[in-house]
């Protein structure tokens, strides 16, 4: 479900490679203009929207994901302890508190040429580990919001691996 970039000089463009990847994974996208690319995903429990921005001068492609979820002002410093634990453990981008509301956002900033986002399938992966970093993460920051939980205990009850199928 994506608009058209025949507009966009496409042979320099790497969110079409990330328009496609979209495609590809199913998710709704739709360019906001020659450098932006909006999407929304629907992952097991979590909806998602993005934001794909092309720094054509700098080289810079950068890439925000956020969900619904405003941090209490009672919560904010829980919330910001369990944003360091989260991001020592990532190896691709990072999460911060953004705005008044203190909205969690997922971001990841890459220097590239022009065409090193070319390729459907690599412009796929890096939305799949940005997906998968915010479906990871998600519970632990409900834990602290919700259930009062600290950090730590947070970060522990999100980060078990089940074995199998139940």
């Amino acid at each position: 479900m994506r608009a058209s970039a025949a507009h966009f000089d496409t042979a320099s463009d790497p969110l079409l490679a990330l328009e496609e990847a979209a495609e590809h994974l199913g998710w709704a996208c739709l360019r906001a203009g020659e450098a932006e690319l909006l999407l929304s995903a629907g992952l097991e429990g979590l909806s998602m929207q993005l934001s794909a921005q092309w720094q054509r001068q700098e080289e810079l492609l950068q890439v925000a994901a956020m969900w619904d979820m405003q941090v209490p002002p009672a919560r904010r410093t829980a919330v910001a302890a369990l944003v360091q634990l989260v991001n020592t453990r990532l190896s691709l981008g990072h999460f911060e508190l953004w705005g008044d509301d203190a909205q969690v956002v997922f971001r990841h900033a890459q220097m590239m040429a022009e065409n090193d986002l070319s390729d459907e399938g690599r412009a796929r992966r890096l939305l799949e580990r940005v997906a998968d970093a915010c479906a990871r993460y998600h519970p632990a920051f409900q834990f602290v919001i919700w259930a009062g939980k600290t950090a730590e205990e947070a970060l522990a009850a999100c980060l078990f691996e089940t074995l199998g199928e139940a």
